[in-house]
């Protein structure tokens, strides 16, 4: 077990080597470096290890995290079964065509940011590192979310950070995936490469339809805002939906519902177990946002 962790910090720091001009310090913003192979430093000697299991911490502070360990845990088991493989396959179509388009031998370098345990940025991974050269980095405010994605083998920088004040230069990223999770566009368009694009995911008004309906009886749900939101910061410039069923066996439901925060809160302290919830399958209705620079 130290042998393969050793090997897995010795790989993380080859590939932040590789990308090291794409990180800027935390805390004074200045250029970083792998100083002794296993530390990135800035010149002000603001220093941050790379961890046992090969991933950077860059948090400056201790946050107030919202999702637990077991909710990243439940997630993981879900995305393991192939629930958003439609998805993925949809993404990894979305960013083919892009590279078409901006032509030329450059690398790709892609960021998801708030990737949480890492599943759709390793099954991305997994579908476009055959066939197109790219750099992919992980960063989420979760150390737990983190701990989880570095457990695979891809070769992917994964990264602890805070997305309001993220640790890379400006026009570092050709791609920027924000998956499920909320986006800070400020920092987005500072980060995003002039001819690059922002991939946003949000759900639809049937996503997870069945359990918000055994929970919340009927509760609605509309992503209106959010999709405004995204017009009003950037040139809309596809906009795809995907809706599909995935059966839920007895074994899966579980985690299904510890996944995610529907099950949270006041309003559902009487459901306890999925012996309380009867699903057999489920809807996945989600919205594919892509965007560029007004």
């Amino acid at each position: 077990m130290y042998i393969n962790k050793v090997k897995k910090k010795h790989r993380a720091s080859e590939l932040i080597r590789k990308n090291q001009e794409k990180f800027k310090c935390p805390v004074c913003s200045e250029p970083m470096y792998l100083n002794n192979f296993y530390s990135l430093t800035c010149s002000s000697n603001h220093c941050f290890d790379i961890s046992r299991k090969g991933y950077l911490n860059l948090l400056t502070s201790a946050y107030s995290i919202v999702y637990s360990k077991e909710l990243f845990e439940a997630r993981h088991k879900v995305c393991d079964k192939k629930f958003y493989d439609p998805l993925i396959d949809e993404i990894s179509k979305i960013i083919h065509k892009y590279k078409r388009s901006t032509g030329g031998e450059k690398e790709l370098d892609i960021l998801d940011a708030g990737c949480g345990e890492g599943s759709h940025l390793y099954s991305l991974s997994q579908r476009i590192s055959g066939d197109l050269k790219c750099n992919m980095f992980g960063a989420d405010i979760s150390k737990e979310g983190i701990n989880i994605a570095s457990n695979n083998s891809s070769d992917i920088i994964w990264t602890v950070a805070d997305l309001t004040r993220l640790p890379f230069e400006n026009r570092s990223f050709d791609v920027i995936l924000n998956i499920l999770s909320p986006a800070n566009y400020l920092e987005f368009e500072r980060i995003l490469a002039d001819e690059g694009i922002i991939i946003k995911v949000v759900p639809g008004q049937l996503y997870l339809k069945e359990l918000r309906e055994a929970i919340y009886k009927n509760k609605n749900y509309s992503n209106d805002k959010v999709v405004d939101y995204f017009t009003s910061k950037l040139e809309v410039v596809y906009v795809q939906n995907i809706n599909y069923t995935f059966s839920i066996d007895e074994e899966l439901l579980p985690f299904l519902i510890k996944m995610t925060p529907l099950t949270w809160g006041e309003n559902i302290k009487g459901i306890n177990s999925s012996h309380e919830i009867d699903i057999s399958s489920i809807t996945l209705d989600l919205t594919i946002l892509v965007g560029k620079r007004k």
